[in-house]
């Protein structure tokens, strides 16, 4: 039975994911984008993944740098999240004139008020049907602050509920 491809992506929305945005480039040539595929890989040695699309435009600096840094955002970074998710946002060195960032262990862009921040070196490249996958050994991390994070669920940003006393 083939699969429908609307309603596939609608039944994945259903798991809600935290929202980073995915960094990359060299001085002045920084990209970024949006990315909810992220995850934890390995504690020994520390790895994450994240899933690229073969049709991003970021995914040719990601293999030229063989660098990126994770900004996990917070609950107050919804623009952030939309200006690197936008298709018709700046390319480089454009993209970056307005954004708040200071360079990571890889030389990539870490985003001024992310919540935390993993600087990785690619370690790997494995196919995944229409994206890439990309392995990444974190060199450097940092928990910038305490904020709570931002999610996306069925197609919506959403918040945390403040957690309650037992």
């Amino acid at each position: 039975m083939p699969i429908d491809s609307r309603e596939f992506r609608n039944a994945l929305g259903t798991f809600p994911t935290g929202v980073t945005v995915v960094t990359t480039g060299t001085a002045p040539n920084f990209v970024g984008m949006t990315a909810q595929s992220f995850s934890s890989l390995s504690l020994d040695p520390p790895l994450v993944l994240i899933c690229v699309d073969k049709k991003a435009s970021v995914r040719s600096l990601l293999q030229e740098t063989s660098a990126f840094t994770v900004n996990v955002l917070n609950e107050d970074q919804e623009e952030t999240s939309t200006y690197f998710a936008s298709s018709d946002r700046p390319g480089p060195p454009e993209q970056f004139e307005d954004v708040h960032y200071t360079i990571g262990e890889t030389g990539t862009p870490r985003l001024a008020h992310a919540t935390t921040v993993f600087d990785c070196s690619v370690r790997e490249v494995l196919e995944g049907g229409d994206h890439e996958i990309f392995i990444g050994e974190v060199k450097a991390f940092e928990h910038q602050n305490d904020n709570d994070p931002i999610l996306f669920f069925r197609g919506r940003y959403r918040t945390l509920d403040r957690p309650t006393e037992l």
